[in-house]
């Protein structure tokens, strides 16, 4: 008694397909997801001092498959980051990274220290939150909706 089989090859290459468009599918979002971090991060952002906003980016840059030495293809990481080496204009000899931690940790409202006249302006402004913990309140308020949006992509294969 034999055993028949038809369509495997047919099934393999589906198979491989879906694995390729589910990856391309998922980092596309989670770069989407990623500046759209970066962009909630910089309205909650402090405006006082040095260009704080502009010093809240995502690596890396480019989108798309990564390569490892070897020519293979390699894990990828996806970062909303605070350049703490970009120069503060107004102080020559300091960077970003010589306030940004005090100012994330200690600002309103994760901290005691209230909002300079710049920062009050810019709240003034919009409904979104300035101060303390803007890329940590960010991150949470983005990564709420991100498990459901993936699980969305996951379901339209």
């Amino acid at each position: 008694m034999g055993v028949r089989v038809s369509g495997a090859i047919g099934v393999s290459n589906m198979l491989l397909r879906l694995d390729t468009t589910a990856k391309r599918r998922v980092l596309r979002e989670l770069y989407a997801q990623a500046y759209r971090t970066r962009d909630l991060a910089r309205k909650f952002a402090p405006r006082d001092v040095g260009n704080l906003e502009e010093a809240i980016k995502v690596r890396p840059e480019q989108q798309g498959p990564m390569r490892d030495e070897a020519g293979r293809f390699a894990r990828q990481e996806i970062e909303v980051y605070i350049d703490m080496e970009m120069p503060v204009p107004e102080r020559p000899s300091k960077t970003i990274g010589d306030y940004a931690y005090e100012i994330h940790e200690h600002l309103f409202p994760y901290g005691p220290w209230q909002l300079g006249e710049n920062s009050v302006a810019k709240q003034q402004g919009q409904s979104e939150q300035v101060g303390g913990g803007f890329l940590e309140r960010a991150a949470e308020q983005i990564e709420g909706q991100l498990e459901k949006v993936l699980l969305d992509i996951l379901r339209d294969l």
